[in-house]
């Protein structure tokens, strides 16, 4: 492949990702969290406070500390945009044309990690450039773009290759091409977080090799900037401050040597999923990638065998239930229909939250939140493809032909998905409604407000990652007791107020309602197309 050719299958790589309905709503949500992340001073919290002092708004620090929270997101919402070419190719028809091309295994999955690498970057680019005009409205000292700079190069930069790579391996591996890549990833993001209090252990008086294993970094920033202000903690992302003590400033000299060496090895580290990538690689095999069967190898299939006495009772349980509803009529058979499928096509995730119901009966109350997060995060992954499944398996037209027809199935997606997690946490939030109401009204505002995320989110970008990507990231923060109303969006933290819950009750109501006007809007728009082309004119 010569250099023009390299280069246009690069930029097809990010054009292809960047004209997503997805990158524009993760774009918007990355404008949006950058100005929650700075907190006002005025509210009496600060973003960086370190003994009851906050840190001063001045380009260094608000370069570190918004760095610090944004390698969390984008390392967890980066694999879910960056991943999925492997299908839509599948989808698209174009697989069995790029399995002939005369291109090799190396220079095609290059051409996908550096279109998806420099896609994440474009994102993280955005943000800076958002920071930047924050830095002028609520900074405290002039804009200074070199901190920022460094941030995303040396602070972001490893963990997007990491993202990158591990998607790249994730479309070119078969058994990973589904939600099990995704779960799986969920699984290893969980536990980059726990590398750190592993690498901390022994104290932070210094910088190790071994946490160049750390790829997103965030050890090895607690240890730098501990050393860099002598300090023993630092909180990061929204704490109280004592506003009668002075207010102190983020010296220079964060990127020392040391540990710029420490992000470049990082970088390295984020390369080798590409080697099991290209050695993995499905070229897009028919017996290695299609049906409903493509990937399962040895390993998964003694799993299933194992899982067969446990799985097979609730299989059978969600198929009388998947009966059922053929006899119930109206809309109520309907919804029951849309919540069978849910559990019939995810039975792992179906048997985690019948476990979930069943221990959020006999727990303590202390160790609610605990079981109430597994139990959402398994609803959130289950329902994440509640309407987008119909454009994925190309079965649209044939529900859009059963009864309800398609004004209905949008909204009444939104409802069964909401349904299905009244179910889930029904134990938990009768215990919550006794004990605190408030977090029993929170998260049924929080669970209609993803409802309605899930199914709109799915018809706008025909996917469910996007949705997943940022549900997730979303129950990180509600678990993480910032204190912050608004990021507790499923009373997890018990931060929510009463005007947080009446907010995302009112955006899921009116979720339903766009959901329930979308099908009219189409008809709208395309008798009027119709109209133009009967009178030779083009709609503007």
């Amino acid at each position: 492949m010569n250099a023009a050719l390299w280069k246009a299958a690069v930029l097809n790589e990010w054009r292809l990702r960047s004209r997503r309905v997805s990158t524009l709503v993760i774009l918007l949500t990355v404008v949006a969290v950058s100005w929650l992340m700075v907190l006002d001073p005025r509210t009496g919290r600060a973003t960086m406070v370190t003994g009851g002092q906050r840190i001063a708004y001045d380009s260094q620090a608000l370069a570190f500390a918004t760095g610090v929270m944004a390698c969390m997101l984008f390392g967890l919402a980066g694999f879910y945009l960056a991943r999925g070419r492997s299908q839509e190719d599948l989808r698209c028809g174009t697989a069995a044309v790029l399995a002939a091309t005369p291109v090799t295994n190396v220079q095609l999955l290059g051409a996908r990690w550096l279109g998806a690498f420099g896609f994440l970057m474009s994102l993280g680019t955005a943000l800076m450039l958002t920071l930047w005009v924050l830095q002028l409205v609520r900074g405290e000292g002039p804009l200074r773009p070199v901190p920022y700079l460094q941030m995303l190069l040396l602070g972001l930069a490893p963990g997007m290759m990491m993202c990158a790579s591990l998607a790249v391996l994730a479309d070119a591996w078969a058994p990973l091409m589904r939600k099990r890549g995704d779960a799986l990833y969920w699984v290893f993001w969980i536990a980059q977080l726990g590398f750190m209090p592993a690498m901390l252990s022994g104290g932070a008086s210094g910088l190790s090799g071994w946490q160049v294993l750390d790829v997103q970094g965030l050890s090895v920033w607690v240890v730098a900037l501990s050393r860099l202000m002598d300090v023993g903690s630092v909180s990061i992302g929204g704490a109280p401050f004592r506003a009668g003590l002075p207010v102190l400033h983020m010296p220079e000299g964060l990127w020392s040597r040391e540990l710029v060496a420490l992000r470049v090895g990082a970088m390295g580290v984020a390369l080798l999923p590409l080697l099991p990538a290209v050695l993995l690689f499905h070229r897009y095999a028919p017996d290695r990638v299609k049906g409903a069967g493509a990937g399962r190898g040895r390993a998964v299939a003694v799993l299933q065998w194992l899982s067969r006495p446990v799985l097979a009772p609730m299989r059978w349980l969600f198929g009388q239930l998947l009966g059922l509803s053929a006899r119930v009529p109206g809309l109520a058979g309907r919804l029951l229909a849309d919540v069978s499928l849910v559990l019939l096509s995810q039975p792992v995730l179906a048997l985690v939250m019948t476990a979930c119901v069943a221990a959020s009966v006999a727990v303590p109350t202390s160790a609610l939140p605990r079981v109430m997060a597994l139990a959402l995060g398994a609803w959130g992954i289950a329902v994440a493809d509640v309407s987008s499944r119909d454009w994925q398996s190309g079965t649209l037209g044939m529900a859009s032909a059963t009864a309800g027809g398609a004004p209905e199935r949008g909204w009444r997606q939104a409802v069964a998905a909401f349904g299905l997690g009244v179910i889930v946490g029904a134990p938990a939030l009768l215990r919550l409604s006794v004990e605190a109401p408030l977090r029993a009204a929170a998260c049924l505002a929080g669970l209609l407000f993803f409802s309605a995320g899930a199914a709109l989110l799915g018809r706008l970008t025909r996917g469910a990652r996007t949705f997943l990507a940022l549900y997730l990231f979303s129950l990180y923060l509600g678990l993480q007791r910032t204190g912050i109303a608004a990021l507790d969006m499923l009373g997890v933290s018990g931060a929510a107020t009463a005007g947080s819950v009446a907010a995302y009750a009112a955006a899921g109501g009116l979720g339903v309602l766009a959901l329930a006007a979308m099908p009219r809007m189409a008809r709208g728009i395309s008798g009027i197309s119709d109209v133009s082309r009967l009178i030779g004119t083009t709609p503007r």
